[in-house]
């Protein structure tokens, strides 16, 4: 198995190491465009699927190895993006705390419009203070119930990031910036499973409906995972049942 993991907003490809070796398998986890070594990249929708392409070819995910796309929070909506464009690269997809997007205009731009305002507040107020105030969001509070020493480790990897690339991401490849990608599931005919943490109400639901609109596409695999004890990041505060979870999705594809 080959895994190639993209990590969540304002995190980096590191991140994934100690929870890669529960589970297993060939992974491979780079920082994405606006992130730590990455950060000068361009993160439109566009670049983002040309990105993905390059780590894909450049780690040789060409072999008769089962090829699996995993993807965490902004990840996952990476990974949703590049799998409706290009179905055929990837054998499963794992999404862990995704949203295929907002599909009213009006909100998307409301988004887009958020975004940017927080975009330009990192700008100004810089690395640190954005992280305390990202930090203390209810959707991130939850990380807090992450081990230490993983814990430790993902705020020093933070620490690598740019203003400039972070603000780069927010805007353009935010929620608001990102194609509606709902229309396009039932498309997808690979196996999927949907990770969720069960304290994370709003991508639980989410979730639910992706299960609801994927039922209507051929899909031989398609499950959705709640994980108990977590929030929005399942493979980092409970990773012992989400590894084991993803496991026995792997073993099905063999």
């Amino acid at each position: 198995m080959q895994i190639l993991a993209l990590h969540g907003f304002t995190g980096c490809g590191n991140d994934f190491a100690p929870f890669a070796e529960l589970v297993g398998a060939q992974w491979h986890c780079p920082d994405l465009p606006g992130h730590a070594t990455n950060s000068q990249l361009p993160c439109k929708p566009a670049d983002m699927i040309d990105f993905i392409d390059h780590e894909r070819h450049n780690q040789q995910l060409q072999t008769a190895a089962p090829k699996i796309l995993l993807g965490y929070s902004m990840g996952a909506r990476a990974a949703l993006v590049h799998a409706c464009q290009q179905p055929a690269a990837w054998d499963a997809l794992i999404l862990i705390s995704a949203n295929p997007g907002i599909a009213d205009e009006a909100e998307r731009a409301q988004r887009r419009s958020t975004d940017a305002e927080l975009a330009s507040s990192i700008e100004s107020k810089g690395l640190s203070a954005f992280l305390e105030f990202w930090q203390q969001t209810p959707m991130i509070r939850s990380q807090k119930n992450i081990r230490n020493d993983w814990r430790t480790r993902m705020q020093v990897n933070r620490g690598t990031h740019t203003t400039a690339g972070l603000a780069r991401n927010l805007r353009e490849f935010g929620q608001g910036s990102v194609p509606n990608l709902w229309p396009q599931l039932s498309k997808l005919s690979m196996p999927i499973v949907c990770i969720t943490g069960r304290n994370d109400h709003k991508y639980t639901t989410i979730a639910e409906k992706m299960l609801q609109v994927l039922s209507l596409g051929d899909h031989s695999q398609t499950e959705h995972i709640v994980v108990d004890d977590s929030g929005h990041a399942p493979h980092l505060e409970a990773p012992k049942p989400t590894a084991c979870a993803i496991r026995q999705f792997l073993n099905k594809l063999q």
